[in-house]
């Protein structure tokens, strides 16, 4: 199977979006794992209406790359992005770079939909989770600082 890049596939999923419909398609980076296996599961992309703290959206960055995050806050009229296998937070991203929100995550035969009570009460335990584990990242790095 050939992979295209998303640049490739960007006018088509904007125009199937757009007319109100779903996309599906699989992503293949590394940064939503455990949630989202690369080249395994599948994710459906719907245009972003209201877009809300814990929702995983499709934007564009300003040098041209397709990127699948989390958003974690909400700043003023910037948006605070990062994945669940990372801690980076990517600071800045304006409405207009997002393009699409996930609404359903497939895997295998099994689809979840992002509005579930049982996903919502997942990405709950994943926030407190990754949250600790930030700040645990951050102490060890002021720690370091601090006694080199």
């Amino acid at each position: 199977m050939n992979k295209l890049e998303l640049s490739e596939l960007w006018p088509v999923i904007d125009e199937v979006i757009s007319s109100g419909g779903e996309f599906r398609l699989t992503p293949y980076g590394t940064s939503m794992l455990p949630l989202i296996k690369p080249g395994e599961d599948a994710v459906s992309l719907v245009l972003p209406n209201e877009i809300k703290k814990t929702d995983i959206v499709l934007y564009k960055r300003l040098d041209g790359s397709f990127v699948l995050h989390r958003v974690m806050y909400i700043d003023k009229n910037e948006y605070v992005m990062c994945g669940d296998n990372q801690n980076y937070l990517e600071r800045g991203i304006k409405r207009e770079q997002i393009l699409a929100v996930v609404k359903n995550i497939y895997k295998n035969d099994n689809s979840v939909n992002t509005e579930d009570k049982a996903y919502k009460k997942y990405i709950k335990s994943l926030y407190r989770k990754t949250r600790k584990s930030r700040i645990r990242l951050i102490l060890s790095r002021i720690k370091h600082k601090i006694f080199k």
